[in-house]
C-alpha cells in the first residue's frame, strides 16, 4: 500500500505601505501622521512590502477608536504596541470569532473569544473582530474587474512531456 503525504506550505503576505492605506481606508495624509504616532507603522521606506494581515487588522483597530471613538491617533500610542503584538500572534481564522479589549487605563490589550464571558474591572473599550476581518478579506480579494471570466472547472495538471521529447532527441 502506497501512501503519499500532501506538505501544505504557507507563505506570509506581506502588503506595501499602499495596500494598507488601501485594504483600510485611509488617506496617503492620514497615514504619514498615524506613522508618526504609532511606532509599529514606522517600518522600511518606500514601496516594500513589509506588513503582515496583522498590522491591517491592528491598523483596521486604530481606524475606528480613531473615527468611530473619536480618540487621538496620539492617544493611542501606548497602546499600539499591545494592538500589533496581538493581531500578529494569531491567525484570521482565529480572530474573527474574538473581540479586542483596550484598557486605556493600565494600558494593557487582550483578545477574548466571544462568548467567553467578558470580565474587565476598570473602563474598557472593545472592539469585534469578526466584521471588522470581513470587511478587510473582502477588499483585499475585491481585485480590478478586468471582464474576464472565471474558470468553470477547477485547474488539472498535465502530465510532462518525454524528456527526449522536451530536449530535442526525439
Amino acid at each position: 500500500m502506497l501512501l503519499t503525504t500532501r506538505w501544505i506550505v504557507t507563505v506570509p503576505v506581506n502588503y506595501t505601505p499602499g495596500q494598507l492605506r488601501d485594504a483600510v481606508g485611509i488617506s496617503q495624509e492620514t497615514y504619514r501622521h498615524w506613522k508618526k504616532a504609532i511606532a509599529p507603522l514606522r517600518r522600511e521606506a518606500g514601496h516594500s512590502p513589509c506588513f503582515s494581515a496583522g498590522d491591517l487588522l491592528a491598523t483596521a483597530i486604530v481606524k475606528i477608536l480613531v473615527s468611530d471613538y473619536g480618540m487621538r491617533v496620539s492617544a493611542l500610542s501606548a497602546l499600539a504596541d499591545g494592538v500589533f503584538g496581538e493581531c500578529n500572534s494569531r491567525s484570521w481564522p482565529m480572530l474573527e470569532r474574538s473581540m479586542v479589549v483596550l484598557n486605556i487605563v493600565s494600558e494593557h490589550v487582550a483578545i477574548q473569544t466571544e462568548g467567553s464571558g467578558l470580565i474587565v474591572d476598570t473602563p474598557a473599550m472593545v472592539v469585534p473582530l469578526g466584521k471588522l476581518i470581513e470587511s478587510l478579506r473582502r477588499t483585499l480579494l475585491a481585485g480590478d474587474d478586468d471582464g474576464q471570466e472565471m474558470l468553470r472547472f477547477p485547474p488539472v495538471a498535465q502530465p510532462s512531456a518525454p524528456l527526449r521529447r522536451r530536449t530535442g532527441l526525439a
